[in-house]
């Protein structure tokens, strides 16, 4: 997605003077006794209508930071169908789409999910804490030493701020309650009191502006409150639940006023010093940020914005939306390479004079939220032993801690799945199974039992495949543990195992060895529904023996491209030779190596410099979860890891996603050995304008087009003598209605990288010899290698075309009646790019 600041001044811009977006609605459940309302305008009147009637009619405040949440008269069924709309300053918004009333029973048979206290500790003197993970319009509470000191009834979604008295006091264990229908979730976790930081830190104050009425509050203390003076005058002390705070001032500013702001925690210690800012005049608003827009949205996000701000929309010139942050709804879809224009104003003081200027792409999906973040149970620990097979357990419970017992509504819905993690080499003095302890806990709080095996007995010896099967025995009789432990009427896991849903993860060696037990497993009455191998060896390979390819189960490799220890990230290979069951995923990490994904590993052993070993954990958190919640769950959590939706909380930058789906009809893998003039359908293909491709393996092997490829696949070098050369593949006559493009493709490492990118054009040609062009940066752009002192790999992504961009290109083009696939190089320099697996794909 293109983007570029423009003065709006120079652009031609059509108001539309009766547009008003309509607001939004946060999820809703049965018993709520309150609705929370998004992206209205300051000081709109909003009606939220139930079942056709109008319920509500309230003016409300600012739309920021936690929307407006309404009382309702009477609480809410399940299936009552439920809108909003806004009204200001004459105008009135469309209906909202109508949310169907769920009941939360179905949704979380176990009970409702559990509080967090977020932002974490609270702290000496607070007097604020705020509340995450909630269903909007339930009862929650704050207990210090067991004693409730804060409470809200009808509360918001999904964060909700709560006033605490008395003020917490040094070492109180603080947790956070919440209920719905009378259904009670577990508590938080249990948080003990810690002191403030002294001297307390100079509040920050975001740069305000004419016209504006709030100001952002910054670099506060959890539960500190906050001071203000307006040119030197006070203008109120404020409770804040951490981090930052949002304050109305009630009158709009004017140029040159200054806001001046202290906090304080106890009243024993000094405020802080002041922290201060000028309003600044109009001419200095800056345009708005958005987050990624592609063909077919009807919203865009807003993720930069003055507070309060009054965001509109142009399409193509026509304005299509107004409304705020963080999210304004759209009177008409945009579509691909639309010029859309996004502003923001704080009116009638001060209207836009900039404007963010995008160009819709193809594919730019979403930011939605964290697959990690589902937390529903406290996690219980132990440590197993029974002669040589020993390791750490984490699993749903009664509450948080070591021994707890097993969470009994959980397993009164039955068996729950199991997920088995095993290490790899190393010092065998450190215990390496318990460097997966944030997993684990992440894997537990969602309903699964997370064993990593102690693997230490096999470390620091013999390496080999010997020592790989000697792993994946061990990892065998950790599961005939636990099945003993479920058969056992006295063990706490008793009928609690369901070995229908077993998933297996392994680092190093441990991620050679997962992929290694499914070929030497003993009818001991498991399924493996999904193998993660995380950095793997492949032992088999280095010996000159076959590969093994993993069948039968979801397969999904993650890979540091900064990998100091296993430098030819094998698990490219694994990748390769794996039978999508019902997919298959990759993802390859610039920055990151093999160590820090395991907490007892210190060393960097990275090529290049890395990212903090937080976004290591957060790498195989997010998408580790979002891999066993699609397994072993049935939750709708692959979209993560096929690229449709982007997750929250990890640098999806520095991702590049491999991904492919059982039963997908493939146009060319390039693995048939029939050569370059013939397709994996049979049928010919053609080059032609300079085009010069040909297929290579993509191995280390000297037949290969050069030692930059580490997979084990076939696949495309296009190697271009001339701008606008293409390469022409036949496919008869096929329809590509509702299925996407997908192809595999990087840039191929030749010598020192250069500094600028490259790409192609994908295009499809009808049987009447229409055309229609996508351009390889509008789904996303071909991946550059990542530059490593010692070895620059080429290393392919998977790239997704969507029907509806191709139409949008030609609309004459009959996507029913495709009879060939171009790709046309397009760029100056002509250099290589690498192909692989072009299929037809109709995502799940």
């Amino acid at each position: 997605m293109g983007q570029q600041v423009v003065d709006i001044g120079q652009l031609k811009l059509e108001d539309n003077p009766k547009l008003l977006s309509p607001p939004r609605l946060a999820e809703l459940y049965q018993c709520a006794i309150a609705a929370t309302v998004f992206d209205f305008l300051p000081h709109a009147e909003i009606d939220i209508e139930v079942d056709g009637t109008v319920e509500v009619t309230q003016q409300v405040g600012f739309p920021e930071p936690v929307g407006a949440t309404l009382p309702l008269p009477a609480a809410l069924m399940a299936g009552q169908t439920v809108r909003a709309r806004q009204r200001l300053g004459g105008l009135e918004s469309d209906w909202s789409q109508p949310s169907t009333v769920l009941d939360h029973t179905r949704e979380f048979p176990a009970g409702p999910p559990r509080p967090q206290i977020n932002p974490a500790p609270p702290l000496e003197c607070g007097v604020r804490t705020g509340v995450a993970d909630l269903l909007g319009g339930g009862n929650i509470w704050i207990t210090a030493d067991g004693a409730e000191v804060g409470r809200v009834d009808g509360c918001a979604a999904p964060q909700q701020g709560v006033n605490v008295d008395p003020p917490y006091s040094p070492n109180q264990r603080v947790r956070a309650h919440f209920e719905l229908c009378g259904d009670k979730s577990p508590p938080s976790v249990e948080h003990l009191v810690q002191p403030g930081p002294a001297p307390l830190p100079t509040p920050a104050i975001d740069p305000g502006y004419e016209g504006g009425e709030q100001l952002r509050v910054t670099n506060i203390a959890n539960g500190a409150r906050v001071s203000l003076t307006r040119n030197g005058a006070p203008a109120g002390t404020y409770r804040c639940w951490g981090g930052a705070l949002l304050v109305s001032f009630g009158t709009p500013f004017t140029t040159g006023e200054t806001v001046t702001a202290t906090q304080r925690l106890c009243d024993s210690s000094p405020p802080s010093p002041p922290g201060d800012v000028t309003i600044q005049p109009c001419s200095a608003l800056p345009a708005p940020g958005i987050g990624p827009l592609q063909g077919g949205d009807q919203s865009v996000s807003i993720t930069s914005s003055v507070p309060g701000a009054q965001i509109k929309v142009y399409r193509n010139g026509v304005q299509v939306g107004l409304g705020s942050a963080p999210r304004v709804q759209l009177t008409q879809p945009v579509a691909v390479g639309d010029t859309v224009v996004v502003t923001q104003s704080l009116p009638p003081a001060c209207p836009a004079h900039l404007g963010l200027q995008v160009t819709v792409a193809c594919v730019d999906p979403p930011f939605t939220h964290d697959p990690s973040a589902l937390d529903l149970f406290p996690v219980g620990s132990d440590e197993y032993s029974d002669g040589p097979v020993h390791g750490s357990v984490r699993y749903p419970a009664e509450d948080d801690g070591p021994g707890q017992p097993f969470n009994a509504r959980l397993a009164g819905t039955g068996r729950v799945p199991i997920v088995v993690l095993a290490h790899g080499n190393h010092d065998p003095a450190d215990p390496s199974y318990l460097g997966y302890d944030y997993f684990q806990d992440s894997l537990a709080r969602m309903g699964m039992i997370a064993v990593s095996v102690d693997c230490n007995a096999l470390n620091g010896g013999s390496a080999g495949v010997g020592n790989i099967e000697a792993r994946a025995d061990l990892i065998i009789d950790s599961i005939r543990h636990f099945q003993t432990l479920d058969a056992d009427g006295g063990s706490r896991f008793f009928e609690r195992i369901d070995f229908d849903r077993l998933g297996l993860m392994g680092h190093s060696r441990g991620g050679d060895a997962v992929v290694t037990l499914p070929t030497v497993l003993p009818p001991i009455g498991v399924t493996i529904l999904a193998v993660l191998a995380l950095a793997p060896t492949n032992f088999r390979y280095w010996a000159g023996m076959s590969t093994i390819e993993p069948d039968g189960y979801a397969f999904m490799t993650i890979l540091p491209a900064s990998d100091g220890d296993v430098r030819d990230n094998n698990g490219a290979q694994f990748y390769d030779r794996a039978k999508p069951s019902p997919y298959k995923s990759q993802q390859y990490v610039h920055s990151t190596n093999h160590n820090f994904f395991n907490r007892q590993w210190l060393f960097d052993e990275g090529a290049t410099p890395v990212v903090s070993r937080g976004e290591h954990e957060r790498v195989l958190d997010v998408y580790g979860t979002a891999f066993f919640r699609s397994r072993l769950l049935g939750h709708g959590t692959h979209v993560f890891l096929d690229g449709r939706q982007r997750p929250t909380g990890v640098l999806t930058s520095l991702v590049q996603l491999s991904f492919a789906y059982e039963g997908s009809p493939t146009i060319d893998d390039h693995e048939d050995g029939n050569g370059i003039g013939t397709n994996s359908l049979g049928l010919p293909t053609a080059q032609s304008g300079g085009m010069v491709a040909d297929e290579f393996p993509f191995d280390q092997v000297p037949a290969a087009f050069n030692q930059s490829f580490f997979g084990l696949s076939a696949g495309m070098v296009m190697e271009p003598k001339e701008t606008g050369g293409i390469f022409r593949s036949s496919v008869r006559s096929l329809d590509f209605s509702g299925v996407e493009l997908w192809l595999r493709v990087a840039e191929v490492a030749e010598g020192q990288l250069p500094s600028d990118a490259t790409g192609f054009r994908l295009g499809l040609e009808d049987s009447a010899g229409a055309t229609a062009w996508v351009d390889s940066d509008s789904v996303g752009g071909v991946p550059r290698p990542f530059d490593r002192p010692d070895v620059i790999k080429t290393m392919l992504k998977t790239l997704r075309f969507r029907p509806e961009c191709f139409l949008v290109a030609n609309p004459a083009l009959r996507l029913d009646r495709i009879q060939a696939i171009l790709i046309e190089y397009n760029r100056r320099g002509r250099r290589a790019l690498a192909f692989d697996d072009l299929q037809l794909v109709k995502p799940l």
